[in-house]
């Protein structure tokens, strides 16, 4: 069996095949001081491609100053810890609030948190860990800092248990199986208490709006695989399987908000447009006025691939 870090990194890997993602890294050990101009073009930018507002749109420059500077002052040991001012922002902007200032906890969320706390998280300790939530709140004034700081407080010791998971499974691991169906099961297995550790230190509402997308990625390849490796099923009764195992992807795995609801809505709507006794021309164009009534320009554009629109 594999270990857990294997399968871990395999599980990564797989996802990532799925769906592309460009991040941008930092340098988390750089002491220079932020570029005004950049960080000002950036928050514009967001603030211009989404109605909501985002971390960068709000985060307070002279707040984090202050900070830093008291940081210093206080023990002058501000330049020996894993993150600056310049890399929280830059791991935290895109993440999203809602019209009443709340932090949208999506997979674009989990990215943030993992580009902010999973390559230093080994690093920091309990002080400083309460000088990043402290600098979070005095960027980010009122609740939003406040949610933020809790939830990377959260993430962090999320991280550190699964460390440790990652440790307790691994000497229980067994080499060289023989795939099988059930093998995959067991494997399906481990990665539901990966899902019940989540729950225990994010709470299952966090966990299930974090990991939303990467849940539905991770059981759309077991299903996948598990449906590859099944000899007891006919051609048809396969491509039924397949057809099934790829709709209840589309459904979960779409990185717009709300997704599963409004996907299910829409789907609903088409299907009593498609069952209507009117003609094949007036149903294209029904559908397609249901497309931009459910979702945005800007939505519809990144979800063309699934052809929604067509009758």
């Amino acid at each position: 069996m594999l270990n857990t870090n294997k399968k871990i990194i395999i599980f990564v890997a797989a996802l990532l095949s799925v769906v592309f993602i460009a991040i941008t890294f930092v340098d988390l050990h750089s002491n220079s001081e932020p570029n005004a101009n950049n960080n000002e073009k950036k928050q514009l930018e967001l603030k211009t491609e989404s109605s909501l507002d985002t971390l960068a749109t709000s985060w307070d420059w002279q707040g984090a100053k202050q900070h830093s500077e008291q940081i210093q002052k206080n023990s002058g040991n501000a330049a020996t810890l894993p993150f600056t001012p310049q890399s929280v922002f830059d791991a935290l902007q895109a993440v999203k609030l809602d019209k009443d200032g709340n932090l949208i906890l999506d997979h674009d969320a989990l990215l943030s948190l993992d580009e902010a706390l999973e390559r230093i998280h080994n690093k920091l300790d309990a002080e400083s860990l309460r000088l990043l939530q402290g600098l979070i709140r005095e960027s980010l004034p009122g609740k939003a800092g406040e949610q933020t700081a809790q939830i990377v407080g959260q993430y962090y010791d999320y991280l550190q248990a699964k460390d440790e998971f990652s440790r307790i499974n691994e000497g229980l691991s067994e080499e060289d199986r023989e795939e099988s169906v059930q093998t995959i099961v067991d494997d399906q297995a481990l990665y539901a208490e990966l899902q019940a550790l989540r729950e225990v230190h994010l709470g299952s509402e966090n966990t299930a709006s974090l990991f939303r997308v990467t849940d539905a990625n991770a059981t759309y390849m077991f299903e996948s695989m598990k449906l590859g490796m099944d000899p007891s099923l006919g051609e048809q009764e396969r491509e039924a399987k397949r057809l099934m195992i790829q709709e209840q992807h589309i459904a979960q795995s779409v990185n717009i908000r709300d997704w599963p609801a409004r996907y299910q809505a829409f789907q609903n709507e088409k299907r009593n447009i498609l069952s209507s006794s009117i003609d094949e021309e007036e149903k294209g164009r029904q559908v397609a006025r249901l497309l931009n009534q459910h979702f945005s320009p800007s939505e519809i554009d990144r979800i063309r691939y699934l052809n929604l629109g067509v009758i």
